[in-house]
């Protein structure tokens, strides 16, 4: 029988339950709220391969406390949620009900797809891999998937997770970054300061009314890796570089490109052309770079690997370093941080240098902004395997619950008034460095 959104809601009722008991849906985690009572946040996911179903464990709970989303960012895993929550409604609308509904019935196994639709050698050779082979079936089977390399560099097309993306959660309705654009632009009735906080709040961030939201504006925040150019590219801010009309591209080649994990699915490629001095100037002032002829940069093309490569955990999409927010930047990730690694053949060495140079960015960034600390969760999804397309449907209630139990213990610790005062401070230390210092002779 198939599984439905009730499935996963069931699951998670005592969570529910405690959250009510807590009263954590009656709390304060933000100052900017609508007439219906609906608190705002930004919030950024962590990529994770198939543990991205936890998120929506963790988006379900934060909804049922009264949060919505203004805006949402993530790599990889998390940048496909981040995109199915803005698409499926505007702002001020809970969605991740029928996410859930949508990823219940997703043909995760059909997405390892790969260099045809005769290739059975790819889903047979991961498969196998899963199972931990020894070396000489390792080997063995490995010599069956060489063409998919050499014909499209990796396992699998990625041909049908984008389908799926374009047409079943995005659909008509989003086809286009402009009209992506325009939903997420749309401003709650009665969007606002509160009140009771209003003077603390609007007097740091120098301003004393909130803005409507612009639906010319991103509000979201996809990040792939362009290899060609080794750039970290947000989409859709920096999509004018790669497309000349970028209000018609449709958001789903967005997150194809930002989930394209390197060997395991195809690489995106999209042509690249000058197109007048305005978009050279633009890739000059991205890449610190004269665009000339004679360096050749940029090159004939792009080509797009999984955003997680550098920044698995784009934390800093919403920050604002010199000012007070209104509202909190919520950041989740599907892993604890292990910082201590024993490094003991050649096959580790690898792996590890591959997860060091995908997790240095996000490190960096927290480490010089330790405000961060208050407003990460980390969910604990235990033993699951992060390419395991073949998740069962137990394996999928266990991660949604996994992901609901962590946004509880997240709301019950945070304290926005407290994270206010941090931020504070720090732009206070930030201002005393750069005063200018009187030197006596």
């Amino acid at each position: 029988m198939p599984q439905t959104a009730s499935d996963f809601i069931v699951r998670v009722e005592p969570v529910l339950t405690e959250l009510r008991a807590k009263g954590l849906h009656q709390r304060v985690y933000s100052d900017v709220i609508d007439d219906a009572g609906h608190q705002y946040v930004d919030l950024v996911m962590e990529g994770g391969g198939v543990l991205g179903v936890a998120l929506l464990g963790y988006v379900y709970v934060l909804e049922q406390a009264g949060l919505r989303f203004s805006g949402l960012g993530g790599a990889s895993a998390g940048s496909i949620t981040a995109l199915a929550l803005a698409a499926l409604g505007a702002p001020a609308v809970a969605k991740s009900e029928r996410l859930t509904e949508i990823v219940a019935n997703m043909p995760m196994e059909s997405f390892v797809d790969g260099k045809d639709d005769e290739d059975d050698d790819a889903p047979d050779f991961i498969n196998t891999m899963l199972k931990r082979p020894g070396l000489a079936k390792g080997l063995w089977k490995a010599m069956q998937v060489v063409d998919n390399m050499n014909e499209i560099h990796g396992l699998n097309r990625g041909a049908r997770f984008h389908a799926w993306m374009r047409d079943i959660v995005l659909g008509d309705a989003v086809a286009s970054t402009t009209a992506l654009r325009r939903l997420m632009g749309t401003t709650p009735a009665g969007w606002r300061l509160r009140d009771g906080t209003r003077h603390r709040a609007s007097q740091l961030e120098g301003r004393d009314a909130l803005p409507p939201l612009d639906p010319a504006k991103d509000y979201l925040c996809v990040v792939a890796a362009d290899i060609a150019t080794e750039t970290k590219v947000e989409f859709p801010r920096m999509a004018d570089l790669y497309w000349a009309d970028v209000g018609a591209v449709n958001p789903a080649d967005y997150a194809r490109c930002s989930m394209s994990i390197p060997l395991f699915f195809a690489p995106v490629r999209v042509p690249l052309a000058l197109r007048d001095a305005a978009h050279v100037k633009r890739w000059e002032d991205m890449a610190g770079l004269v665009a000339d002829d004679n360096i050749g940069f940029p090159p004939p093309e792009a080509v797009f690997v999984d955003g997680g490569v550098l920044s698995n955990f784009p934390i800093d999409a919403f920050h604002s370093t010199h000012k007070v927010p209104t509202r909190p930047t919520f950041g989740v990730k599907l892993q604890w941080d292990e910082r201590a690694h024993t490094i003991t053949g050649p096959l580790k060495l690898i792996t590890q240098t591959f997860n060091a140079s995908r997790h240095c960015l996000d490190y960096e960034f927290i480490r010089k902004n330790p405000d961060f600390r208050q407003l990460v969760a980390y969910i604990d999804t235990a033993d699951h395997d992060w390419l395991n397309f073949r998740l069962s449907d137990e394996a999928k209630l266990d991660l949604f619950e996994r992901g609901a139990k962590a946004a509880l213990d997240f709301l019950e610790g945070f304290d926005w008034e407290r994270y206010k005062d941090t931020r504070a401070s720090l732009i206070g230390a930030y201002q005393e460095s750069w005063r200018p210092q009187t030197v006596q002779v």
